[in-house]
């Protein structure tokens, strides 16, 4: 079912159903007004027999009769009838043998002193009034059918239920082209997003008035489309760069292995070009290597099991495993406030991504100082575990600083060093995933701090 027919099947049947309980509650509420109001008019007629009958000696009651025998032909022909103490019709403004009663409803009407009920289809409306010039108690009858009023409310049920008919109609008509009205500004925007193509991101879809929630789902997707944009332009760029970087040492085994075949050669000259060959392959190794790391930690946290992990045990692990490697690095870790309980220092994370992390860091601080020399500060606060990793090196301009976490990208001072410039984009993407942040400050033939922030589980 389509949005559309969907509102309007929707708004109808509210719409529908807020009218049938208008109307349902208007109806009884005018017949609960029209029977009160007759039977108000009916005991008015008994009071008014028993008055002049009964209370007024000198009324003729020939005359009463004809005068209520003329009122008979009126629109609200009441018979009444006046019974004695042993209910004998003591008066009848009609001829008594053509009104039924019920002897039982005499007697009922005699213990309840007033009774307001229906008798053989009739409203009634019977009064006990006693006569205090003879001491005698007589009983008033009334009764009538409310032609008029069950035509007034028959009337209004008719009108009621054309009404709700052509109202009912009326909203679903209206509704559907409401519906529709509202939703040309999705459907617009449907087709422009049909309209966008694989290979062409840049173009945007119309925002309307800027204003509206249709508006503020426009400049979603124009934001979307900005970051696809740029997510296949870094994608683009990565294909690039790895091709680069993956085809010069590819280029430079395969021309060794080319000169090596020209002519023989004695054993010496055919292993300098096995360890030239040797190091072509070392440095192709580490390149796949951190292609992969960084096609790993592009993943997602989703896909990484995190646990309670204490940094500083990784930090003196990365510090051991580094110096194993390069005996003439040096790293020194220090805190800069005892600590006394581990929450602090413990982050939920996984374990061998931080290694990677810090082992990029604590090796990059090391390769470009001129002393192999990295420092290395712990502090904390109430939210954040702080690493700081400081070094002597050349520095980086505050252009660079701005590029350093892109795949790829390397400063111009560090061209003099072996590298592929794909470290800091894995430490950028593996504090995102941590839920922390990395900074960079540097001055250029001063050094640079790599500041790493962590949420810590205090």
């Amino acid at each position: 079912m389509k949005i559309r027919t969907k509102i309007a099947f929707q708004f109808s049947l509210i719409v529908a159903l807020i009218l049938v309980l208008f109307s349902v509650a208007l109806y009884f509420l005018i017949r609960n007004y029209t029977k009160v109001e007759f039977t108000n008019y009916l005991k008015d007629r008994a009071e008014t027999t028993a008055k002049l009958l009964i209370k007024e000696a000198n009324v003729d009651k020939r005359l009463l009769k004809i005068v209520d025998k003329n009122t008979l032909s009126t629109l609200y022909a009441a018979e009444v009838l006046v019974f004695n103490e042993k209910n004998e019709i003591a008066y009848s403004n009609t001829d008594a043998e053509t009104i039924k009663y019920s002897p039982d409803l005499l007697q009922r009407i005699r213990e309840q002193g007033e009774y307001v009920g229906e008798y053989k289809e009739k409203k009634v409306v019977g009064l006990v009034i006693p006569n205090e010039t003879n001491s005698k108690i007589y009983l008033i009858l009334a009764q009538a059918t409310d032609t008029y009023g069950d035509a007034k409310l028959e009337n209004i049920q008719n009108a009621m239920i054309w009404g709700l008919l052509i109202a009912i109609t009326l909203t679903v008509i209206l509704s559907f082209v409401f519906a529709g009205e509202s939703l040309k500004p999705i459907s617009r925007i449907n087709q422009e997003v049909s309209n966008i193509s694989g290979q062409d991101f840049k173009k945007k879809i119309s925002t309307g008035n800027n204003k509206d929630e249709i508006a503020q789902l426009a400049m979603n997707f124009n934001q979307m489309l900005s970051r696809i944009e740029q997510a296949f332009e870094m994608q683009k760029s990565f294909v690039s760069n790895a091709s680069h970087e993956l085809r010069t040492p590819l280029a430079a085994i395969k021309s060794e292995i080319q000169v090596a075949l020209e002519k023989d050669r004695g054993p010496e000259e055919y292993r300098e070009i096995l360890r030239s060959l040797d190091q072509d392959n070392q440095r192709m190794i580490q390149l796949i290597n951190g292609l992969l790391q960084l096609a790993k930690s592009e993943q997602g946290e989703s896909n990484l099991m995190h646990k309670p992990v204490r940094v500083d045990e990784v930090l003196f692990e990365v510090q051991e495993e580094l110096l194993g490697q390069h005996p003439g690095y040096s790293v020194f870790i220090d805190f800069e406030e005892v600590v006394e309980e581990e929450e602090p220092l413990t982050v939920m994370g996984n374990r061998p991504l931080l290694k990677t992390l810090f082992n990029n860091l604590f090796e990059n601080a090391c390769k470009y100082s001129d002393n192999h020399t990295a420092e290395v500060k712990i502090k904390f606060n109430k939210i954040n575990l702080i690493i700081n990793i400081a070094d002597t090196g050349h520095g980086i301009s505050k252009e660079d600083q701005e590029r350093v976490f892109e795949p790829f990208y390397r400063t111009a001072s560090a061209a003099n060093y072996k590298g592929h410039g794909i470290g800091l984009s894995i430490c950028k993407r593996i504090t995102d995933i941590h839920k922390g942040k990395i900074l960079v400050r540097s001055e250029l033939g001063v050094g640079s701090n790599f500041v790493v922030v962590l949420p810590h589980i205090s």
